[in-house]
Order: C-alpha cells, then sequence, then structure tokens
C-alpha cells in the first residue's frame, strides 16, 4: 500500500510538471490551473478515491459522537458541544469531492470511460446521500457552478435523494457494460490483484447494495421519494447482487506508511502517536459497555476492537480517574438507560468496565487529566492497531505499535447489508426470515473482524455460537419492536468505526433506546441535523438558520432522542 500511494503521489506530480511545460510566454490559460479537457480522467479518478475515506473520517467526528461509539467531550450538552466552525470539515470535503468527479465526467464521457464514471456515480450518489443525512436540506441543483453562482439555494434533502438514486441507476448501467479501457488503479478493488472485468462488477454490486440501503434509509417516507419502498428493495432483493462477502465490502485500506505520505488510520495515527495527539479523544463508554458490559456472554470482537493501556480502573487517584471521586448521576440509575438483556445492569458512568475498559461519558466536557497512556484505545479492528491480550501497556509509542496503522475505513460492509435486509423484513414485510438474517450479519461481522490481520488468537467456535445463540434467544422471546431493536442493536455493534450507519439508524427506529444520556442531566435538544457550517452561513445569504430540531426528509419525526 505504501508503494501504492507513493507512486500515485509521483504520477500526480509528474502530470503537474508536464502541464507547466510550455514555450510561450504570453499565455491566455493558467497551466496551473487546467480547464477540464485537459485533465487526464485515471489521475482525477485517483484523487477521488484517495478523497472518500477522508471524507467518511470527517463525517465520523461528528456522527461517532452522538452516537456515543467516541466520546463527545467538546461540551456538556449539545447546546454548546459544536459550533458552526465545527461542520466546515464535512461540508469543505463533501464538496470536493463532487466538484472533482464533475471536472472528471466531461473527459471521462468523451473517451467511454463507463468504469471510471461508473464507480464515480457510485461515490457521488454516497456524498451527495450522506451530505442530506447530516445536513437535511442542501445546494444541489445550483451547486458545483462556481463563480456563476455562488449563492446556490438549498434544495429539499428528498430532492437530494432522488438525485443519488438516479446516479446510483446510471452507474448502474455503465458498469453492467463491458469496460473499453480499465482505469489504471483501482484502490478499493485492485489492490494486489489489478484492474478488470471482475473489479467492475464488485462496483456494480456496490451501486445496487447502496441504493438498497437508501431506500432502506428513506422507507418511512418513500412518497417523497415517489417509489413504492417494498417493491423497489424487494427488486433488488430478488436480483441478488448485493455485498454479501467479504471480498464485496465497500471499505478502504490503509498502509503502514507514517510520513511522505502518512497512509495509516487516521485514528491510528489520533491514538497511537504521543500525548500531543490523542488529546481529547476517547472511546464511549457506553459503545464500550454495549460490548462488553450489557450482555451476560463475552463478544468475541472485545480484543479486537478496543486495547487496554490499563487493565484495571480500581485505585486511580482523584488526578487521573476524577470521576470516580463522583457520585453516580441520579438520572444514570433509569430503567431506561439499563441493559435490555439484564434488566438490573445499568448505564456506565466514568468507565464502561472496572477491569480497565476506560472511555468517557456522553458529553464529559472536564478538562484532561494524565491519563493519555491509561485509557483504552481502539484496537486491531478497525484502526490497524493492537491486540487485547490482557497486558498492560501504552500505546503512546511514535506510531511503532500494533498492527502500525494498516486499518480499515468501513463505508457498506456484507454484515451490515444482512441487518439492512432483516429490518426491511421486519417493517416492509419483503420477503425474508430476519432471524436469519440476523446472525447471518453477527456471524460476517465476527468473521471479518477476527480475520482482519493474521497470526491472531480466533475466536473458538464455542465462543462464537454463545454469543450468537444469546442473542437469538432474546430475539425469540422478544416483541416485534425488540426484535428490531436487537437488529439494530447489532448493527450498531458490527458497524464500529462508522458512526453515519449509526446515526441513521438512531434517527430512524430510535434504536438503540437506551443510548447513555448526557452527563449533564440538563440536556438540550438532539442533533437530529448537524448545523450548517459557517463556511455556508458566513458566505451563502440562502443558507437557512440554523435548528438542531430540523429533520431529513426520512425522519418519522416523532421521536424524541437524548
Amino acid at each position: 500500500m505504501k508503494n501504492k500511494f507513493l507512486k500515485l503521489f509521483v504520477a500526480i506530480g509528474i502530470f503537474s510538471l508536464a502541464s507547466c511545460e510550455t514555450t510561450e510566454l504570453d499565455l491566455l490559460v493558467d497551466p496551473n490551473s487546467p480547464s477540464p479537457d485537459q485533465l487526464d480522467p485515471n489521475f482525477v479518478f485517483n484523487s477521488i478515491q484517495l478523497s472518500l475515506p477522508g471524507y467518511v473520517n470527517a463525517v465520523n467526528g461528528f456522527t461517532r459522537q452522538v452516537t456515543r461509539q467516541t466520546a463527545m467531550t467538546g461540551g456538556t450538552t449539545y447546546n454548546n458541544a459544536y459550533q458552526e466552525v465545527s461542520f466546515n470539515g464535512i461540508w469543505g470535503s463533501g464538496y470536493g469531492i463532487l466538484n472533482d468527479i464533475k471536472g472528471m465526467e466531461p473527459k471521462a464521457t468523451e473517451l467511454g470511460l463507463n468504469y471510471h464514471l461508473g464507480a464515480s456515480k457510485v461515490i457521488k450518489a454516497y456524498v451527495w446521500s450522506s451530505l442530506a443525512d447530516v445536513f437535511g436540506d442542501i445546494p444541489y441543483s445550483e451547486a458545483l457552478l462556481g463563480n456563476a453562482n455562488l449563492s446556490p439555494k438549498f434544495d429539499n434533502s428528498a430532492d437530494v435523494y432522488k438525485g443519488a438514486l438516479t446516479e446510483l441507476d446510471e452507474a448502474i448501467t455503465l458498469l453492467s457494460q463491458p469496460a473499453l479501457i480499465y482505469p489504471k488503479q483501482d484502490l478499493y478493488y485492485g489492490v494486489g490483484g489489478g484492474v478488470n472485468s471482475s473489479t467492475q462488477a464488485k462496483w456494480l454490486t456496490v451501486a445496487k447494495t447502496l441504493k438498497l440501503k437508501l431506500l432502506n434509509n428513506a422507507r418511512l417516507n418513500g412518497t417523497a421519494l415517489g417509489v413504492n419502498i417494498a417493491t423497489e428493495m424487494s427488486t433488488l432483493l430478488a436480483e441478488n447482487d448485493l455485498i454479501d462477502t467479504v471480498d464485496e465490502d465497500f471499505s478502504f485500506k490503509y498502509g503502514t506508511s507514517r510520513a511522505l505520505p502518512n497512509s495509516r488510520h487516521p485514528n491510528y495515527n489520533t491514538f497511537y502517536e504521543n500525548a500531543t495527539t490523542i488529546g481529547g479523544s476517547y472511546i464511549g463508554n457506553y459503545f464500550m459497555w454495549t460490548v462488553v458490559g450489557e450482555k451476560a456472554v463475552a463478544d468475541p470482537r472485545r480484543p479486537f476492537y478496543f486495547f487496554r493501556q490499563d487493565t484495571n480502573t480500581v485505585g486511580e487517584t482523584i488526578f487521573t480517574l476524577g470521576c470516580a471521586y463522583q457520585s453516580r448521576p441520579s438520572h444514570y440509575n433509569s430503567a431506561t438507560f439499563a441493559s435490555f438483556y439484564q434488566p438490573a445492569v445499568l448505564a456506565p458512568f466514568c468507565v464502561a468496565t472496572t477491569s480497565g475498559y476506560w472511555g468517557r461519558d456522553h458529553g464529559d466536557g472536564s478538562g484532561l487529566p494524565p491519563d493519555n497512556a491509561k485509557r483504552s484505545v481502539p484496537g486491531v479492528y478497525p484502526v490497524g492497531g493492537k491486540y487485547d491480550e490482557g497486558v498492560q501497556e501504552s500505546v503512546q509509542t511514535n506510531g511503532t505499535a500494533g498492527f502500525l496503522g494498516a486499518g480499515v475505513m468501513p463505508i457498506l460492509m456484507s454484515s451490515w447489508v444482512d441487518f439492512i435486509k432483516a429490518e426491511a423484513v421486519l417493517t416492509l414485510g419483503v420477503s425474508g426470515d430476519a432471524r436469519a438474517l440476523l446472525e447471518s450479519g453477527i456471524r460476517k461481522s465476527i468473521n471479518t473482524v477476527a480475520n482482519f490481520k493474521t497470526g491472531l488468537p480466533a475466536p473458538t467456535v464455542a465462543a462464537v455460537d454463545n454469543y450468537v445463540n444469546y442473542v437469538l434467544t432474546a430475539y425469540d422471546a422478544s416483541t416485534d419492536a425488540r426484535k428490531l431493536e436487537i437488529v439494530i442493536k447489532e448493527y450498531y455493534v458490527a458497524a464500529w468505526g462508522n458512526g453515519l450507519e449509526c446515526y441513521n439508524n438512531y434517527r430512524r427506529t430510535g434504536y438503540p433506546s437506551n443510548m447513555q444520556p448526557t452527563l449533564n442531566p440538563s440536556t438540550t435538544d438532539y442533533f437530529y441535523t448537524a448545523l450548517y457550517p459557517s463556511d455556508s452561513t458566513v458566505n451563502n445569504p440562502n443558507s437557512p438558520a440554523n435548528s438542531r430540531t430540523k429533520r431529513v426528509f426520512w425522519d418519522p419525526g416523532n421521536l424524541v432522542l437524548n
């Protein structure tokens, strides 16, 4: 992977130098700003592929916190945890990718590059739909016009979704045709094996799977899209060309290079360098508790998901773990936030468990103690970190621990697809066995995580079966509503590393319903959508007033989330 990144940057550098060669001194065209018809689609396609995981990571920064995968530490309530400027990264990264795709399309169309175009349309659909998921109404029909329109109007999020679905239909058409010319590189499906008809077929599978996901997101308001969601989803399910194996997973694989370029997983860069980089980053106590404390059975993914730098939180001082010397908030004792597998097990406070699972509670905005070498950090999956064998040691070692950051950015995984199908069976009545799909999704997730790296202790068959059977027993004893919640809860666990999936699921279903509340009992309205960034509110007079209570078109609007 390191070599591929270096080759890419060298290629881009050569291309830049070549574009500057001229014998004319009175050029009318700036050689450093070539027009779209002068760009090589191969280079632009590479840039688009490389930009996508950065965009997903930017979205993660917000969505993982409000869904408790990581801790919200920027404030004690939603009212003060985020500001408009907090969302500039998502906005700029997303529209940057869309602008690059727009610049590539004319030349790629002229040359008949249906592989480049089809894969880019998949990425375009993902970015458009996820921007709408995060912000609601956004500039769409008048966006990306440059100086021709510096103040684009904001379109309804349903119209953005319609556009994304159209892009996917066009991608399906393009990718169903043989490619006359293949891209030089495919950083998702061609790493180590070249680019060919097989990699193109996987992009076709991604296009159909993303369409299924967007339809499921919108299942409560298909009218806004002008489609029958159940019928559309049933058609895709009947075709059976959906992501269902690990080799079809839509994810970006990182390398191990620390510099020139830094090709490692961004969360490895954060947690495995030193005290300066780790800063206020914590895993959410609720998420760790969900994996290690909520059920009466061990989750086989635990030692792959988390690494404990300190395996015991008992006896810490007020300077390292101040919350241990504070009273448990009374609202944390509510049955609403207790385990629904074991009602007597209450929501976590201060730490996920005393056996070293040390994160932060939701909305703990207190100062940073000297705990950078004590708090739990992401493990082997997905960041390429360290496997937890119960050995206490710091990973603040300048990026030399574990698998050196050779992690993955999960974007659309085979296990998630099973949970999406199960939800559709339970809520839309489409054909399928929700219980079997739930089991399949769990097993695929465990298999993906446990086999992510070689040379690590594999969970035993008995350990996997014990976990699966525990969840299925609870599922069998549940009401229809609780069955759906168990599906969504297992989706939540499997989606470690991607906050957008959890954010969409939470707003659509209200599950998990026992999300840990903010530490401050004087909570404020949940972020049903993100704030419009200052880059928009300051520069675009058409930018609507910010309100956390505005909703995406597919949000049922009757859920009060915490």
